[in-house]
């Protein structure tokens, strides 16, 4: 299986967080990309690394994914870093996305973590989630 089912992953999970109105109430619209162009307001979220293990058998040929977003946010405390985390989960975990030339068996909320950045004013939030992915 090529990296063609990465591209896929990311691309079907960046269109649910964009479709998800308790994520986007909070961030505005077109905030979730993998690269925030220079001088975006906050709070927004970055597709950060994947990692794709393959899992093939005899009959399917498939991909154990790990895919990492970031949340960045300078609201002053940590509850809208994890406001949008939460709504970031509900709108990711043990849920079904469609990715062209590839199936989605499950994608699951794996981990969270949030700090406080060294500049003091910004929080970053981390989450990853793990997928499974076969071709039909």
């Amino acid at each position: 299986m090529t990296a063609d089912s990465q591209w896929e992953m990311q691309k079907a999970v960046v269109t649910a967080l964009e479709a998800a109105s308790a994520l986007t109430s909070i961030i505005g619209a077109d905030k979730v990309c993998d690269r925030i162009p220079s001088g975006t307001a906050y709070p927004y979220v970055v597709v950060g690394d994947t990692t794709a293990i393959p899992f093939d058998t005899k009959d399917t040929d498939g991909m154990e994914q790990t895919l990492t977003l970031h949340t960045w946010s300078q609201s002053g405390d940590y509850m809208e870093t994890k406001q949008i985390m939460e709504a970031i989960v509900d709108a990711l975990d043990d849920v079904s996305l469609s990715l062209t030339g590839h199936t989605l068996i499950l994608i699951l909320f794996e981990f969270s973590n949030v700090f406080r950045d060294p500049d003091s004013k910004t929080r970053h939030g981390v989450q990853r989630f793990r997928a499974l992915t076969q071709k039909p």
